[in-house]
């Protein structure tokens, strides 16, 4: 267990560069955690997670824009999925893309479904910047305040060994069940 903290620390920051090229919701929250303790650098991981997510959204949407024959066998399993967002997109435009981010699973569909509806994307772009800034800098500091109160938490549970068990089981058990449901919709 120690060794892999250790690795964890040690390429914590490129881990947390590539998972948020696609999503890196849980990264930034988990970085900014380990930032409460000390362990990792709060700025940094909010930076590179804003970095990366504004670089993995606007390849996406590239992709999306200029390469679509070539992923149209993959997107074939989900044409009714890229023609609701396609409809959203151009109806709801700004909000859709600043909301996305905040979606659990949407933050790699939204970009290639905005290149399928043909927006603009110089305003993409700036859209996706800013949201992306908004998101990065939420939820580092949302991260870095729960890191605090589960150190607070637990360390009030250290007194209660017996108890502990059944919190992490509990908090286990609340994010799958909010996640599952959450990802449904």
């Amino acid at each position: 267990m120690q060794e892999m903290m250790e690795n964890l620390l040690k390429y914590g920051y490129i881990l947390l560069f590539f998972y948020s090229l696609g999503g890196g919701m849980i990264g930034i929250l988990a970085a900014a955690m380990l930032s409460s303790s000390g362990k990792l650098d709060l700025y940094l991981c909010m930076s590179l997670a804003f970095f990366a997510n504004v670089l993995g959204s606007t390849l996406l949407f590239i992709l999306g824009k200029y390469y679509k024959k070539d992923l149209a066998p993959y997107l074939k399993k989900h044409r009714r999925k890229f023609a609701l967002a396609t409809i959203k997109i151009k109806k709801y435009g700004v909000s859709l893309l600043i909301i996305q981010k905040f979606i659990y699973g949407l933050k790699t569909f939204i970009p290639i479904a905005a290149a399928l509806a043909k927006y603009d994307f110089s305003k993409f772009f700036i859209i996706n910047t800013l949201a992306t800034l908004l998101w990065a800098l939420s939820l580092g500091y949302l991260g870095f305040i729960f890191g605090h109160l589960a150190q607070m938490i637990f360390d009030k549970l250290a007194e209660f060994p017996y108890i502990a068990p059944l919190f992490l089981v509990f908090l286990v058990l609340f994010f799958w069940f909010y996640l599952s449901k959450f990802s449904k919709k």
